[in-house]
């Protein structure tokens, strides 16, 4: 009987496990898809990139809403940052809240800037 009841433990600490890395990997999805979007996204309206990042979040099945995400562009720096709660079941009938937070920047490289001589070369 012993045995049984350390199994089932076991088993319980395995599937808690098992539920919070699976947030944890749709987290990190939504983060990397958001620096993807920043980094490569400078012809992109802030406004779309929101949209796209909450497109990700909703594929991903993540409880994000539209407050949750802010983008913001100063010259040719993009930030977007997000937050949300997901409930997690690490027991059956047992959700325990864990808060996701993430804020990626990325630097338009190509609109703006007038190609010129480098300043190392020609001297």
């Amino acid at each position: 009987m012993k045995t049984v009841v350390k199994l089932l433990i076991a088993v319980a600490i395995v599937n808690a496990a098992a539920r919070v890395g699976y947030a944890a990997a749709r987290y990190y999805q939504l983060k990397d898809e958001s620096q993807e979007l920043v980094t490569f996204g400078g012809r992109l309206v802030p406004g779309e990139l929101q949209n796209q990042i909450l497109l990700k979040a909703e594929a991903l099945e993540l409880p994000v809403a539209e407050d949750d995400v802010q983008v913001t562009r100063e010259g040719l720096r993009t930030t977007a940052s997000a937050a949300y709660t997901d409930s997690v079941e690490v027991f059956p009938n047992y959700k325990y809240p864990i808060r996701f937070e993430f804020t990626v920047q990325g630097i338009n490289m190509g609109a703006g800037v007038a190609p010129g001589p480098h300043p190392l070369v020609n001297r």
